[in-house]
């Protein structure tokens, strides 16, 4: 049969008669229609091997490979009625309609394509940006919201699904959330859990429930679960339960949460009592106080509020059982050394000045603390002093101090302090390349008693310097693709830079002075820092343009201070020498080193490198996008050596590459070739090792993890991850680090006078 066009418009029709049927090989005669209506300017397009149209009912029918396209929408069918009027659509046989990417599909449907609204019944869709479903029947109740009766929802876009929820009644809002009642989960055909009620975010890339199962030397044979549970967007989080063969259950809630016009925050609790077992024992501080058990337990309180653009306040509360609950149930906190202290402040920022509020109270006895009760502070930007090139900066503070030292030490310090920091700079330019920066002031500070109870101690010190910078160039036309390493010409810049700081003895030493921050520890300074950098950079193609990119960064420099307090004569500091290259845009490295020129050798080095090929190079774990495509990364690789003079030497690094297009195998080394632990010296011993196997399962990636540690011995557990939901909220797999890339200044290694 030969396809028939005819475009419709709402209310306007420009056929006379009531009733048309066109069959017709010759497309040339084909009737064509293309009015435009008072309220749309977009027609409605049927296509179809027969289309009917009548003017009584005002309706077009449609049959054999129809296809009705409107705005951003197609359908597609084998039969159809379309009421020109209300500009609903019957649909029947083979029914697709598609709108952007979302689509429907079902046996027969009811759809207005003015309101976007309708159903279908026998019904599988698809909804962005991830969900796949289907059931009795669908419908669209509005532009935004889905209903599904008796069906299931899913990631997985196989006619037969790997695993499925199904529900009585399931609940779409696009862009926002999916929610369900009385829902079984199903992997393939057989039931696993039952929910009364099942909610997930949208906007949450984490899964709604995570299971991983393994053995551990210290914890036995375990089993942690997260269980994500979603209120609304302002009230959202997980509950864990976890069991731990050695150690018995755990149960902690995690909280996400924001109140409108007061910010948002996020609250974790921890708590498990753990029973001693055969095969590991409690550390001395660790003891249980009786009957063979001890209760553990974390509670942390996070919360932001930017009060107006200028405004920010932050408060935090860390309560921990004991020092070591951190180190033995969060790694990854542990590791990152995340700072404990709680705090409450209040930071305000202008375009000339910052004030502060802060109180710091300490709520663990097992630590060390300045608590601030409070401490409130002002500073001003640089500001010029009238058309002059003079400008002026300024700083003062009140603080109630209390230095609190572990329990049962009793040895606390108490103060109250009152501090002011004025400076004079004058920004000059000589030559029209030599910047100079002259400045000029002084720093006063009350105390209500010293370190020996003598009250109303005033300590006063004066200070001064210049710093001195300019900067060379050349640019070289050379255009190489040597190593592939894409240069289109060279700049060289050179960059040198020196300061000189003088500081008078202040009148009241440090030693009579109690110690809380860096303000209490000012003394004698006069030392002159010079540095200098050499940069290299070239232009490569960067999102289709030439882009100007750092190839190489190499600085170096030093302090020699002239006096140290009552010593004379003059000492040169160690040689500061730090790196950073960029070969490729998917490569960097990154070295630091120190060199004590008194005894000819280097007191430390550092060096990083970094290889992803297939992604942004960043801060993040080098193996997280196979969480999300097991295909997408062939393979990247980052690694370190850390070395010590006389104190430790450290390899670590990271390899991840694909087998097979389904298989990744991912490994974490850590090697102390020198190393100190428990007071025994180490050398040439595995510190940490750990091997990941991923399998691509479709929908899912599938991981068996092997981890083998100096601490924790043998480790062993298995993962399953929605590729839909990449983020894992149990965090305890190694991973490697790479460094901030592109922070080096030729200041690095300046001393400042505070």
């Amino acid at each position: 049969m030969s396809r028939i066009i005819i475009i419709f418009a709402t209310l306007i029709i420009l056929f006379p008669s009531s009733g048309v049927s066109v069959v017709d090989e010759d497309k040339s005669k084909f009737p064509s229609f293309s009015p435009v209506s008072k309220d749309s300017k977009e027609p409605v397009v049927i296509n179809g091997d027969t289309v009917e149209y009548s003017e009584t009912g005002k309706t077009a029918s449609a049959t054999d490979n129809v296809v009705i396209t409107y705005q951003d929408m197609k359908l597609t069918c084998r039969q159809a009625v379309f009421h020109i009027d209300t500009k609903e659509v019957y649909a029947e046989g083979d029914v697709f309609l598609t709108q952007g990417q979302n689509y429907f599909k079902g046996d027969r449907m009811v759809y207005n394509m003015d309101t976007k609204t309708g159903t279908v019944l026998n019904s599988s869709v698809f909804i962005e940006p991830w969900f796949y479903g289907g059931g009795e029947k669908a419908e669209k109740v509005s532009v935004n919201d889905y209903f599904i009766k008796r069906g299931h929802v899913t990631t997985c876009d196989k006619p037969q699904p790997h695993y499925r929820v199904q529900s009585k009644r399931l609940k779409v809002y696009l862009g926002d959330k999916v929610t369900a009642n009385d829902i079984l989960l199903f992997v393939d055909k057989v039931p696993i859990f039952y929910f009364p009620y099942y909610s997930h975010s949208l906007k949450d890339e984490h899964p709604g429930v995570t299971i991983i199962p393994g053995r551990a030397k210290n914890w036995g044979y375990f089993l942690l679960t997260s269980w994500r549970y979603y209120f609304n967007d302002d009230f959202r989080g997980r509950v864990l339960i976890d069991y731990r063969e050695k150690r018995d259950f755990a149960y902690g809630v995690n909280l996400n949460y924001r109140i409108p016009d007061m910010g948002d925050g996020i609250l974790r609790t921890y708590f498990i009592t753990e029973r001693k077992s055969e095969g590991w024992t409690w550390s001395l501080q660790d003891q249980p106080k009786k009957g063979g058990q001890q209760n553990r337990w974390r509670a942390a309180l996070r919360h932001r509020w930017e009060m107006d653009p200028l405004t920010l306040g932050t408060f935090e509360y860390n309560k921990m059982s004991d020092a070591n609950v951190i180190k033995d149930y969060f790694m990854r906190d542990w590791q990152r050394d995340m700072v404990a202290n709680t705090y409450a402040s209040i930071i305000r920022t202008d375009e000339n000045y910052t004030t502060s509020a802060l109180v710091q109270k300490r709520v663990n006895r097992f630590d060390s603390t300045v608590e601030y009760l409070p401490k409130l502070d002002f500073t001003t930007r640089s500001l010029k002093i009238g058309p002059t090139n003079f400008y002026y900066e300024g700083d003062g503070s009140f603080a109630s101090l209390a230095k609190k030292f572990p329990m049962p030490s009793d040895l606390n310090y108490f103060a109250k302090r009152v501090d002011t920091k004025n400076q004079l700079q004058y920004q000059a330019n000589l030559l029209g390349w030599l910047s100079l920066t002259p400045f000029v002031g002084t720093q006063q500070t009350w105390y209500n008693e010293d370190l020996e109870r003598e009250s109303n101690t005033i300590r006063g010190s004066f200070f001064t310097g210049i710093g001195m910078n300019t900067r060379f160039y050349r640019v070289y036309d050379i255009k190489s693709n040597l190593f592939d390493m894409e240069i289109n010409k060279l700049r060289h810049i050179i960059s040198p830079t020196v300061s000189y700081s003088y500081k008078h003895r202040p009148t009241v030493s440090r030693d009579k002075l109690k110690q809380f921050d860096g303000i209490d520890t000012i003394g004698f300074v006069n030392a002159i820092s010079p540095s200098i950098e050499n940069k290299l950079q070239t232009k490569r193609e960067i999102g289709g343009k030439l882009q100007a990119v750092d190839l190489a960064r190499f600085i170096v420099g030093t302090n020699y201070d002239f006096g140290f307090e009552e010593k004379k004569g003059g000492r040169l500091s160690n040689y500061n020498l730090s790196f950073e290259a960029t070969p490729y845009n998917w490569m960097r490295m990154l070295a630091n080193s120190t060199y004590n020129p008194h005894v000819a050798r280097f007191e430390s080095f550092s060096f990083n490198i970094v290889g992803d090929p297939y992604g942004a190079i960043g801060t993040t774990g080098l193996s997280e996008t196979v969480y999300t495509d097991i295909e997408k990364e062939k393979w990247s690789y980052g690694g370190s050596y850390r070395w010590n003079n006389n104190v430790n030497s450290q390899l670590e690094g990271e390899l991840m590459f694909n087998i097979t297009p389904k298989w990744k195998f991912t490994t974490y080394q850590r090697f102390d070739i020198k190393a100190f632990a428990s007071g025994k010296k180490l050398i040439n011993k595995p510190g940490e090792q750990e091997y990941r196997l991923s399998r691509d399962l479709h929908c899912w990636i599938g991981e068996l993890v092997y981890n083998v540690s100096r601490n924790s011995g043998h480790t062993i557990w298995v993962m399953f991850r929605l590729k839909a939901f990449p983020d894992m909220p149990l965090e305890f797999e190694r991973r490697y680090y790479p460094p901030n890339f592109g922070t080096l200044l030729p200041q690095t290694i300046q001393r400042r006078i505070q």
